[in-house]
């Protein structure tokens, strides 16, 4: 890598990635050329993900130093490769003078139109899968990508209503910086408090390391940028909210 980066910070990742850091023809050739007509660039390279997330379960081993037992309540679909690689780390940082880590799943279903709007207020979300029971247990809730909010939000507010839980923080890897959002998601994200942040990102489709982009692309170490006018063509596509 031949630039100085802040691991232990949030990184603020620009519109133009970081392209010095990985030689994109190499990293292309195993994807079928009608693939890689819907990427635009590689924005953050494998190897940035990694380290940044070390410098996260540091954090984290820092702030449950004292716990005996450590929930990762992972928002599916896409935070399940973020979750398990943290999992590890915080388990490579502690050893076994750490706490136990143990992992539970919670997904939501968001209603509203298929494509992000930039205009949007709310989206309906309803909780689809819940975890076991985590009454008076620690608990971090782990999420890929924040977008505009809605569906992190709602998970949030049902674990802090209906779990009981002894403590809860959030631990997001991506917060996407909106250009244009509207007041009610400008208020949804400033109360979300994210406690553990990986990167800042543009606003920008991404997929890759457990993201997808309409079901593509999803099995990718690396961040990338899709061609929006290529999924904005496709009614039938999902986005993360």
């Amino acid at each position: 890598m031949s630039r100085q980066i802040d691991y232990q910070s949030v990184i603020r990742i620009p519109e133009e990635g970081i392209p010095e850091a990985e030689d994109e023809r190499t990293l292309f050739s195993g994807i079928p050329a009608k693939k890689r007509d819907k990427i635009d660039k590689i924005l953050i390279p494998e190897a940035y993900i990694k380290e940044r997330i070390k410098a996260l379960a540091q954090d984290v081993c820092r702030d449950y130093q004292n716990t005996d037992e450590l929930y990762l309540v992972t928002v599916l679909q896409g935070a399940f490769i973020f979750a398990s690689d943290l999992g590890r780390e915080i388990y490579r940082t502690f050893g076994l003078k750490g706490p136990e880590i143990k992992f539970d799943f919670i997904k939501a279903v968001t209603y509203g139109e298929e494509i992000k709007d930039s205009k949007e207020s709310e989206r309906k979300v309803r909780i689809e899968l819940k975890p076991r029971n985590l009454k008076g247990k620690n608990v971090i809730l782990i999420e890929d990508l924040v977008d505009q909010g809605f569906t992190l939000w709602k998970i949030k507010q049902h674990l802090l209503e209906k779990e009981a839980l002894n403590s809860l923080k959030v631990c997001v890897l991506f917060n996407k910086v909106l250009k244009n959002p509207t007041r009610e998601v400008r208020e949804i994200k400033e109360k979300l408090a994210i406690d553990y942040l990986g990167f800042e990102i543009p606003d920008r489709w991404i997929a890759g390391y457990g993201i997808d982009a309409g079901g593509d692309f999803r099995h990718l170490p690396y961040i990338i940028t899709v061609r929006e006018d290529y999924y904005l063509n496709k009614k039938k596509r999902t986005f993360h909210a």
